[in-house]
C-alpha cells in the first residue's frame, strides 16, 4: 500500500463523531429553550401595556364625559359611552370591551378588555351592591367614582385604579 492510498482513504472517511452530533443538537436546544422563554415573557409584557392603555383610555373617556356639562357624573354604564348616537361627542368610546361587572379579569381575558365597578361616596353598608350605585344626582346610591381595572399578565393579577370619589365599591 502507498503512502497516497493511505492519504486518500483516510480523506474519504471523514464526517462527525456521534459526540460531535449531540453536542451541536444540545446546543440548538440551549438556544430553542431561551428563545421560547424569551418570546413568551415579551408576549405578557405586552399584553400588560396594551391593557393599562385601553385602562387609562377609559378613565380618560369617563373623565370627559363627567366633565361634559351635560351629565355630571361619571357614566354608570358601557353604552353611555358607546351609544353610535353620542359618535360626535369628545367621550365617545369605540374599540374597548368594557365590563360593568364582578367578573373578574384573568390571563383569557382579552387586553382589549376593562372591567369597572361604579363607586359611591357614602360608607358601606352590608346591603350595598353594584345595581344600587345608579347615575342618580342624588340619594344614598350617587355615582361618585369608578374603580378600573386593567390585567397584569405578567404577574396575572388585576390592577385597579381609582377614579373620583371611591368610598364605597361593592364587589357584588
Amino acid at each position: 500500500m502507498s503512502f497516497t492510498q493511505i492519504k486518500s482513504k483516510s480523506q474519504s472517511e471523514r464526517g462527525f463523531t456521534i459526540v460531535e452530533l449531540l453536542i451541536v443538537i444540545v446546543v440548538i436546544g440551549i438556544l430553542a429553550a431561551i428563545t421560547i422563554v424569551s418570546y413568551t415573557g415579551i408576549t405578557a409584557r405586552a399584553n400588560t401595556n396594551a391593557s393599562k392603555g385601553n385602562a387609562s383610555t377609559f378613565i380618560k373617556k369617563a373623565e370627559l364625559y363627567l366633565n361634559d356639562g351635560t351629565t355630571g357624573r361619571y357614566p354608570a354604564v358601557d353604552t353611555e359611552l358607546t351609544d353610535a348616537a353620542n359618535s360626535s361627542k369628545s367621550w365617545y368610546l369605540t374599540g374597548l370591551t368594557v365590563n360593568y361587572n364582578t367578573t373578574l379579569l384573568t390571563s383569557a381575558s382579552s387586553s382589549s378588555t376593562v372591567r369597572v365597578l361604579k363607586c359611591s361616596a357614602v360608607g358601606s353598608t352590608s346591603s350595598d351592591t353594584q345595581a344600587e350605585i345608579t347615575g342618580a344626582s342624588t340619594g344614598d346610591a350617587k355615582l361618585s367614582g369608578l374603580k378600573v381595572y386593567s390585567f397584569d399578565y405578567v404577574n396575572n393579577a388585576e390592577v385597579p385604579v381609582n377614579v373620583g370619589n371611591t368610598t364605597n365599591c361593592p364587589a357584588a
